[in-house]
């Protein structure tokens, strides 16, 4: 919800500057590139990002069934 939200600003943020005229666009881009990048580096944690674990297959999902 929160990468919708971001890209809603950024398109209303052009669209505002867009309206203004030429250099107020290029402005609107730095701008926005500059958020962009704040808001990427704010988000990193330093944490290794989360993977898909082991699937289940059916048999395992049976014998460990059959064991309870």
């Amino acid at each position: 919800m929160s990468v919708v939200l971001l890209l809603v600003a950024l398109a209303g943020i052009l669209g505002g500057g867009a309206l203004i005229g030429l250099p107020a666009l290029g402005g609107c881009l730095i701008f926005d590139s500059l958020c962009v990048g704040v808001w990427a580096l704010l988000r990193d944690d330093g944490k290794p990002v989360p993977s898909v674990h082991e699937v289940p297959t059916l048999t395992q999902i049976l014998a460990k069934a059959r064991a309870s």
